[in-house]
């Protein structure tokens, strides 16, 4: 993770493999990242984060709230695969 401040503002950005998550409390501190950014790679923004690493994001103003809902879904489904021959006796 990479935290960059100034003034009263921060930046959060999370890098895994080829994706980028970043957020900030500062609009002006995140249109300044994105500029940055798509000067110097190809990249597409795809809007509010819903699904990460497995997890849901729900954003809502009182704020961000977590769950693996749909993993655990498709686990009892079958469609998850482990390394255990069962998952369920």
């Amino acid at each position: 993770m990479f935290i960059k401040k100034k003034g009263d503002g921060t930046v959060l950005v999370q890098v895994y493999v080829d994706d980028i998550i970043f957020g900030s409390n500062n609009g002006e501190l995140c249109e300044t990242f994105v500029e940055i950014m798509k000067s110097e790679f190809e990249m597409s923004m795809m809007g509010e984060l819903n699904y990460f690493l497995g997890l849901q994001v729900k954003q809502l103003k009182k704020g961000i709230f977590l769950n693996q809902a749909k993993y655990c879904k498709d686990l009892l489904n079958g469609q998850v695969q482990t390394n255990q021959h069962t998952l369920l006796n």
